[in-house]
């Protein structure tokens, strides 16, 4: 199949009253049984999600058939998400019923936009020419209270004997031609791959098998895949779409994967996976629900096919009435969950009680941040109204240390580009396009008093932004050279040899100067020498120019490089060689413990220093043990 094929798939979530017919629908339409279970063929109806697909000429149709009866819409929650097109299915005998309602109104809730109505059973009818058109108004009149586009509306009877090949061959056309409707999660451009799991089993020959909906973006065969509520890479070994193997999966597909790595015990329906690295989890996130929600009252939280509780916390008595999402007012809350939550910025849950109430919301900051109630109401009011600069400009003067852009991909369902692109209009904002970094223009001045503290304490400093960045941990290299170079045109510091000196450092050779002053530390330093790093940040020198200072001694053969971080000035090394030998003389051996004995050394210099003696070819080492070769051992 080609691409633009695949790309052109859709996932139809069939909904209905119980006993509609919706479950027949399907087999008139694919000739599948969706009553697979056999307390569901006893009992006739659907208990939980039934999946199937039809082959048309333009693309592949995924229906999702979820239960009808009241007792079961958490599994009916389970099956919107995902959902392109919603297909209505209402008995002619009975019309429109409480179940019919309250799978309009989830749907709704999830943003979906277009619905095609089957009205069935119409062989019930005493008068199909007169009561039909009621029927068909009381649809219109229901889908005016909604923001989802009754498209199509077709009349059948589902009987045996029922003559509907041209109302299915209608119907099979409609599906075919609708058009693919933009997720109303997230935007065309948002292409991180996501899937939620509502099944995992075993397969003989192949292990842990995986269904779900693709709801963004793609994956590959081989692809390195994460399961979020594990925190578990797994690989994708196979992938099978509509009962065929395929190559990818791309959104709007059901899919099969085959995951390596992972039992099919470990995972559950709800679970998240998706790429390593874009996502976090929070126990707390904050979002704008629909509709009266109590204060302070636990929900069923439904997000994807993952179902939880979360206590909500409202932010606001006001709703806000003007937002990016609809026009039904928005009310802004903190949902605390019994687990952690991995939401992306605009995805739509549906919250429900025990005593049914059922309200739709849109996650707004899936990254709690601590901020204080004014400011985060501010924050949320822009993220309702998708106003991304006044978000940028709260998020970067709340993280004053930096506010990064690498999450933007959950916080904004923003590429890294577009999230440039949008801070370069920032005013009082130093962007680090290398690191994705967000700073106040005052952080500069703070980072230059934090610079010229360090030449008040060490007139001796030599530093670079580098080397700022490993004292400074906060500061990124970019804002560091801005520091630097600000303090250098106002004439506060100099600069030499690529580094920056103290106005009164009065260092005529700077390798010279360095080198002298790593030497007379190692050699003050003994048997027990610093790592080099430790040392260059008590000096306040650049690692690179320190690394050079050690190199070039080392070539002197003014210190001798025992291990990886290991430098020992060479009088102390050849005193160290000198006891040993003499403890080998004496004892006959010598080892980690008689070495401790006579130095009081750490393990680290210890081995570091038999093992240099290793290095000397009449030495033996047997056991740990060093010996003269040629001498008797005790």
């Amino acid at each position: 199949m080609s691409d633009n094929a695949m790309n052109n798939d859709i996932i139809v979530g069939l909904a209905g009253h119980i006993d509609h017919g919706k479950t027949t629908l399907i087999k008139a339409l694919n000739g599948f049984d969706g009553d697979s279970l056999e307390e569901e063929k006893q009992r006739g109806i659907t208990l939980d999600l039934s999946f199937s697909h039809l082959a048309l000429p333009s693309r592949n149709v995924a229906f999702i058939d979820v239960p009808g009866h009241n007792k079961l819409v958490k599994n009916m929650i389970a099956g919107a998400f995902g959902i392109d097109i919603l297909l209505l299915v209402v008995a002619a005998n009975e019309g429109i019923m409480p179940q019919s309602i309250e799978h309009l109104k989830i749907a709704d809730m999830l943003g979906i936009k277009s619905c095609i109505c089957v009205i069935t059973k119409i062989d019930k009818l005493e008068n199909s020419a007169k009561q039909l058109p009621i029927i068909e108004s009381n649809l219109r009149a229901l889908f005016e209270t909604c923001n989802i586009a009754l498209t199509h509306t077709i009349a059948l009877s589902l009987h045996p004997q029922a003559h509907n090949a041209k109302a299915l061959m209608q119907l099979k056309d409609v599906l075919d031609s609708i058009p693919k409707p933009p997720r109303s999660d997230f935007g065309s451009d948002f292409g991180l791959f996501l899937y939620y799991i509502d099944r995992s089993f075993a397969i003989k020959g192949a292990g842990c098998v995986v269904t779900g909906s693709v709801i963004s973006g793609e994956c590959k065969i081989d692809d390195k895949l994460f399961i979020y509520n594990l925190n578990k890479e797994v690989s994708v070994r196979g992938i099978q779409i509509h009962d065929k193997p395929a190559q990818r999966a791309a959104t709007s597909h059901r899919v099969a994967l085959n995951l390596s790595q992972i039992s099919h015990n470990a995972l559950q329906r709800g679970f998240l996976i998706s790429q390593k690295g874009y996502l976090r989890g929070f126990d707390s996130i904050d979002v704008g629900i629909f509709g009266e929600v109590k204060h302070n009252a636990t929900y069923q939280f439904y997000l994807g096919s993952a179902k939880l509780n979360a206590k909500v916390r409202l932010l606001s008595d006001e709703a806000l009435h003007t937002h990016a999402f609809g026009t039904k007012p928005l009310k802004l809350a903190t949902l605390k969950c019994d687990e952690i939550v991995f939401g992306i910025f605009s995805q739509r849950f549906i919250l429900r009680n025990d005593e049914g109430d059922i309200l739709g919301g849109i996650i707004l900051n899936p990254i709690i941040d601590p901020i204080k109630k004014h400011t985060r109401l501010l924050l949320l009011e822009a993220l309702a109204n998708k106003d991304f600069l006044t978000s940028f400009e709260i998020l970067s003067a709340v993280h004053k240390k930096g506010f990064g852009l690498v999450s933007s991909t959950q916080r904004f369902t923003l590429s890294h580009t577009q999230s440039l692109q949008i801070a370069s209009s920032l005013k009082n904002t130093f962007v680090d396009e290398h690191s994705l970094t967000l700073y106040p223009l005052a952080q500069i001045e703070v980072l230059k008093l934090h610079i010229l503290d360090i030449f008040s304490r060490n007139k001796y400093a030599l530093l670079s932004a580098q080397s700022l960045t490993l004292k400074i941990r906060w500061a990124s290299i970019a804002l560091c050279q801005r520091a630097l170079d600000e303090l250098l045109n106002e004439g506060q510091i100099e600069h030499k040899n690529g580094l920056y000196l103290s106005k009164w450092a009065q260092i005529k050779d700077i390798h010279t100067y360095v080198q002298e002053n790593i030497l007379q530390m190692l050699t003050t330093q003994h048997y027990a020498p610093m790592a080099p790093y430790n040392i260059y940040d008590l000096l306040d020198i650049d690692r690179h120019i320190g690394d050079n200072a050690l190199k070039a001694l080392s070539q002197a053969q003014k210190v001798v490089r025992i291990a990886h971080n290991l430098f020992i000035a060479t009088p102390a090394l050849n005193a160290i060689v000198q006891l040993m030998r003499e403890l080998i003389q004496k004892h006959s051996y010598v080892d980690v413990n008689l070495l401790r004995e006579h130095t009081h050394l750490s393990r680290k210099y210890l081995i570091g220093y038999l093992e240099y003696l290793d290095r000397f070819d009449d030495i033996a080492c047997h056991e740990n043990k060093r010996f003269f070769k040629y001498a008797p051992r005790a």
